[in-house]
């Protein structure tokens, strides 16, 4: 990998020679980003001492931001929001510090999959399961992982079963279970499937355990996934080194959504301290394309020309405050929230842009005029978040 000059910016320098920035990652395709950004020295040359450490879920990305053993971190987008509604049930020295979102690391990239046994027995979309489930000579319920409450794995999921029929609370159960730990207990029988993040889908059927049936970019097209986060305190006493760290991992996103790096990226993240998997498992999942799951490979496809199952694009990196908006309102949909909850003031508690704003600048990277961009829904409407005189906030679904 080619090493590059460091950046000619003042706070390049805010960390030089300084403590170590700890900053965490689940064992994902997702967290490329930050991975490539030490490999290639993108960290270094902002002159930061960045240590990077492997976690085994969120749930430990979550405590240990939160009480300052993580400065920062690879996380899920619900992971703010869980921070914020948790603060308003509790007193500080019970939650820790509230997180905060400080920049998109990418769209897209998780899936579904189904145990052998489903598969087997015909069922091979949302469509079968739900015949599967509502047969009367079924006696059973099927149990279904996903990663953490607030994860966008565990809405898609829900929106995926809802949407033929199954009720997610009635018809299944749903476990929580870490990333690397899935691909076992669907080995062991324990789910019947699952939605997770790349590589552990398509380890799964490499390994003959299971069968990918949805890519979530169906469900909800470049719908966001995990951000880099960081907790306010840190944000607010270290902004310069922030503002580097924020620059390192968008010339690294520029960098892994290059499809010439393919190869050289998934070498990289094979290596035991960062996923530890085969690199033919992650060139794989890498390079699936809009072509994957169409039963018939001379049909065109039903998506559209710009399809991609997973983004690292740099123009996709903005944290935007309509994100969180539309995961705040599954999660109120679902009676995971208050249906009183104030969706924009959670959403503005949760996102924080000035650094990513002066990062971007620092690189000619345009960034949306206001913290509030619209969020592409499928069947080409719009998610909007708008402010209203008389009401905390006003929201609408159209089309683009």
């Amino acid at each position: 990998m080619t090493r590059p000059a460091a950046h000619n910016n003042s706070s390049s320098h805010s960390r030089r020679g300084g403590s170590t920035i700890r900053v965490g990652f689940v064992p994902l395709i997702d967290a490329a980003p930050l991975i490539a950004a030490e490999r290639l020295g993108f960290f270094a040359a902002e002159g930061l001492h960045v240590g990077l450490e492997r976690q085994i879920g969120w749930a430990n990305v979550r405590d240990k931001l939160a009480y300052g053993h993580l400065d920062a971190s690879h996380a899920l987008l619900g992971l703010p929001l869980e921070s914020a509604l948790s603060a308003d049930c509790a007193p500080p020295h019970v939650h820790g510090e509230e997180v905060i979102a400080v920049m998109s690391l990418s769209e897209g990239g998780n899936a579904i999959t189904l145990s052998r046994e489903l598969a087997e027995a015909g069922v091979n979309s949302a469509a079968t399961l739900s015949k599967w489930v509502h047969d009367s000579h079924n006696d059973r319920t099927p149990v279904f992982g996903h990663v953490f409450p607030s994860s966008m794995h565990h809405y898609l999921l829900r929106e995926w079963l809802d949407g033929a029929g199954v009720h997610p609370d009635l018809d299944s159960q749903l476990r929580i279970i870490p990333p690397p730990q899935m691909v076992g207990h669907l080995a062991e029988g324990n789910l019947d499937g699952f939605c997770v993040g790349e590589p552990w889908n398509t380890l799964a059927e490499r390994e003959g355990v299971g069968r990918i049936v949805a890519l979530t970019s169906d469900i909800v097209p470049a719908h966001p996934e995990k951000v880099l986060a960081t907790n306010r305190r840190w944000a607010a006493h270290h902004s310069a080194a922030l503002t580097s760290l924020i620059r390192a991992a968008l010339r690294a996103c520029a960098w892994c959504n290059d499809p010439a790096n393919v190869g050289e990226l998934a070498e990289v993240l094979s290596r035991p301290q960062y996923i530890g998997v085969d690199a033919d498992v992650l060139r794989r999942s890498l390079c699936l394309d809009r072509t994957f799951g169409v039963c018939n490979a001379r049909a065109p496809s039903h998506r559209p020309a710009d399809w991609k199952m997973r983004s690292f694009a740099v123009a996709d990196t903005f944290p935007s405050r309509t994100h969180m908006a539309w995961l705040l309102e599954q999660m109120i949909r679902w009676g995971h929230a208050a249906s009183d909850t104030d969706v924009m003031a959670t959403a503005d508690r949760c996102t924080e842009s000035s650094a990513y704003r002066a990062a971007a600048g620092s690189l000619g990277i345009a960034c949306p005029g206001d913290e509030y961009p619209p969020m592409a829904l499928r069947g080409g409407r719009l998610f909007e978040v708008k402010g209203d005189v008389g009401r905390a906030m006003a929201m609408s679904i159209r089309e683009s």
